[in-house]
């Protein structure tokens, strides 16, 4: 199997990742509820666990993708970048949402009014950073996944998946650009679905071609 098939299979599972991701993301704290926090806490923490593996192996894939459509061309390494540089910030983002915020969120149960209030605003702060982190990196995933669809109308690779990425690249711009400060889960599953359709395409034809070139290499 040629490196195109070994890299879209890693692409299409980071997207069912960050699918499931979304899914299972919890959508609000449940303060004064200790039993129901704890739940929260740990599916939480599954769950940003899961944005994390799942944002790493998005980035192999999208390497290898950039490797098929050719590293020499300025446009395609610029894409690879822009996917890649706000990747950090996701890490992040999840550390916040997954794991901080639940564990400020313990600490409030047991802190008077006084402590309870600063302990809010703390929370306020993690979620607008991680919320913020978040968009950037749904933002230039947008711009990559247009610039990469563009390369591959141009080479006629595949007829469809360039109309996909311009929909889901447009789509994500549009909703991402100016949105609330805050994001929210029904948001974000809808972003994620949208990306992945066009990462799974994009995988597919990566395995195709890996398939096809080492089947004409056998015979």
């Amino acid at each position: 199997m040629r490196y195109e098939a070994r890299y879209g299979a890693i692409l299409i599972s980071g997207s069912v990742v960050l699918l499931v991701m979304a899914v299972v993301h919890p959508s609000a704290i449940p303060f004064g509820d200790r039993g129901a926090l704890a739940r929260m806490t740990l599916v939480d923490a599954v769950a940003h666990t899961l944005a994390i593996l799942g944002t790493w192996l998005l980035l192999v894939g999208q390497a290898g993708f950039s490797r098929m459509l050719g590293l020499q061309r300025t446009v395609v390494v610029a894409a690879l970048v822009a996917a890649a540089l706000p990747a950090a910030g996701i890490v992040v983002a999840a550390a916040l949402d997954g794991f901080v915020i639940p564990k400020i969120a313990e600490q409030w149960m047991d802190g008077d009014d006084t402590t309870r209030a600063s302990l809010q605003q703390l929370i306020k702060f993690c979620v607008l950073v991680a919320s913020s982190l978040t968009r950037i990196y749904m933002l230039l995933l947008a711009a990559a996944i247009l610039v990469w669809s563009w390369v591959v109308y141009r080479d006629h690779l595949s007829l469809g998946l360039p109309w996909v990425g311009a929909v889901v690249g447009l789509a994500g711009i549009a909703t991402l650009f100016g949105g609330p400060a805050y994001i929210n889960v029904h948001e974000l599953l809808v972003l994620v679905a949208g990306q992945s359709v066009w990462m799974v395409w994009a995988g597919v034809l990566m395995i195709r071609k890996g398939t096809t070139v080492n089947s004409a290499g056998d015979n």
